[in-house]
């Protein structure tokens, strides 16, 4: 048995210090942009530690105003975007932690069908699906909990395994409908775009793209049926856009 001495001091000291972390921790919040009202929560699971991915060819792409907003919107503070130099890796796709990808193609399509295709990939970041897709990797690899704290590590662990993408596909196409939706709301409420002049135009463009076994994009005419409950949504949104 012992006894702890306490300092007359202390209360005060203890006192002040707690004053000093509710401080800090008010100005960390407060650095925070607030998402919108409708946008989802932030996940709570795990963050992992992802190095900078290289993109061959890439050069950084200058964010337009609306582009920034809809990020605030979603609640990042901090997107990058690059602009790639052909098409291999697809129109848009985003890398970990916060980097937006356009191709050429992607930056000359019309102004509500980039401003969905920046939104979709935006939720994507904002919803951390990178961190998801590496603790799902994970679990279905049979590894223990917090194996490696790099999201590499994890995502390595699909490559060339066709069954893991296999049971992986379900969540994958989750997040797609996730972006999709989402992605659709920030354009409506950024750039005024209807659900008609963004996602379906950008859809409708390849109706016969997406789907298959272990695919992660549902068919481009099953994701225009999952997006037609928005509508309404899209058009009540449309209304707190800026003027353009």
């Amino acid at each position: 048995m012992f006894t702890l001495a306490i300092h007359p001091a202390w209360p005060g000291i203890r006192s002040g210090v707690c004053l000093i972390l509710l401080l800090c921790a008010g100005f960390l919040h407060a650095a925070q942009p607030a998402p919108a009202s409708w946008f989802p929560d932030a996940p709570t699971f795990r963050h992992y530690i992802w190095a900078v991915q290289p993109c061959p060819g890439c050069t950084a792409l200058d964010a337009q105003p609306r582009w920034t907003r809809m990020a605030l919107r979603a609640g990042l503070s901090e997107v990058h975007f690059k602009r790639a130099p052909d098409e291999s890796g697809g129109q848009a796709y985003s890398v970990a932690p916060n980097v937006v990808v356009l191709s050429p193609s992607a930056l000359q399509l019309a102004g509500c069908q980039l401003a969905f295709l920046i939104g979709h990939e935006i939720v994507h970041i904002a919803q951390r699906h990178f961190d998801e897709d590496a603790i799902a990797l994970s679990v279905y690899s049979g590894k223990p909990a917090y194996w490696t704290r790099h999201g590499e590590d994890a995502m390595q662990l699909a490559d060339g395994n066709f069954g893991l993408a296999l049971k992986l596909s379900p969540l994958w196409q989750q997040q797609e409908r996730e972006a999709d939706w989402l992605g659709t709301l920030l354009a409506a409420q950024v750039c005024g775009c209807s659900l008609e002049d963004g996602a379906l135009a950008y859809f409708r463009h390849d109706e016969q793209s997406g789907g298959g076994i272990a695919a992660a994009h549902a068919p481009a005419t099953e994701r225009i049926r999952q997006l037609l409950p928005f509508t309404e949504s899209a058009r009540r949104l449309m209304a707190l856009a800026p003027l353009r």
